[in-house]
């Protein structure tokens, strides 16, 4: 069986030259060969990878016309793969070690029943206070409205059979979220503890506001809850709505006084423009995935600026 490593790189030029140095002899070794995944870098990336390419012919790259996210470069990657290959995807900025990925093979390899195995992060020394942090709480509060919850160890790092790779050719939105479909797919899976390293060399690549971006197109491509939540929340606030209209009635009724509706419109129009506008948020993401995954719109684009590699393989 021949094997593909898939790298999406983002403007790293400067950790280019290291990562090849490190993972040559293991690429020699299996016969893999390497697709690397230009995410419209605007640094020096594309020339550093068509330099790459021509010294290395199992080293290929294809080239987007502009930066997609990650999340599209995988996908650009796995539709360049060709059928019968395994695939090991991995980052670009060296903190997925030849060691680890070493660990991936051997775990495939003694168990012929696993169709793909994920690094799993045995810590978070790499990060900062402040993504350990965020990530804790996002996966707490997604899980919150999984069926099936998500497993924060779990990174775009794995080695999947030729037969998953297909699965996951298959799925062609637009506004895609890998990690929930790694979860969605089910198959035999391995998790192999592995050690994160730090970054190669400059800075990540996701900065808040594009995390909080990726983790909310998460939550809305995983699950319903948010639509669920705003139904009961409606339900709810009408129930308490004709609950308060009683008791007014009641009152005047029973005492001849009239509670002063002045404030309480007040209040009570307020809080309902508030949820009203939250329902009509949280319904606008659920269109936003609807239009962006029934348009016409590719999720990537390729430029001609490509050199595939040789693809003859070679045995995993």
């Amino acid at each position: 069986m021949s094997l593909t490593f898939i790298i999406a790189v983002y403007n790293e030029e400067i950790s280019l030259p290291g990562l090849v140095d490190a993972f040559e002899a293991l690429w020699k070794k299996t016969g893999a060969n390497v697709l690397f995944v230009n995410d419209g870098s605007t640094d020096g990336t594309l020339i550093a990878l068509e330099t790459l390419s021509q010294k290395f012919p199992r080293i290929g790259y294809i080239d987007l016309s502009r930066n997609f996210g990650k999340e599209q470069a995988l996908a650009a990657g796995m539709s360049i793969v060709p059928p019968g290959h395994d695939v090991i995807v991995m980052d670009g900025d060296g903190q997925h070690t030849p060691q680890a990925t070493q660990s991936l093979i051997a775990a495939i390899k003694a168990d012929p029943a696993a169709d793909i195995a994920f690094g799993i992060r045995a810590g978070r020394n790499y990060q900062s206070g402040f993504e350990k942090l965020f990530s804790k709480a996002f996966y707490k509060f997604t899980n919150m409205l999984l069926k099936r919850p998500l497993d924060d160890r779990l990174g775009d790092f794995f080695y999947a059979r030729a037969g998953i790779v297909d699965t996951l050719k298959s799925f062609g939105d637009s506004k895609i979220f890998w990690k929930g479909v790694y979860n969605y797919i089910g198959y035999s899976r391995l998790e192999v503890p592995v050690d994160i390293a730090p970054r190669r060399a400059g800075k990540t690549k996701y900065p808040v506001f594009k995390r909080l971006s990726l983790a909310v197109d998460g939550i809305v491509w995983l699950s319903k809850a948010p639509l669920h939540i705003i139904s009961i929340l409606g339900v709810l606030i009408s129930f308490l709505s004709f609950a308060f209209g009683f008791y007014i009635i009641a009152k005047w009724l029973l005492t001849g006084v009239a509670v002063p509706g002045f404030y309480t419109i007040i209040v009570l129009q307020a809080f309902g423009v508030g949820i009203v506008m939250l329902s009509l948020g949280v319904m606008a993401l659920y269109l936003e995935v609807i239009f962006e995954n029934t348009s016409k719109k590719p999720s990537f684009i390729l430029t001609p600026r490509q050199n595939l590699p040789e693809w003859d393989g070679g045995s995993s």
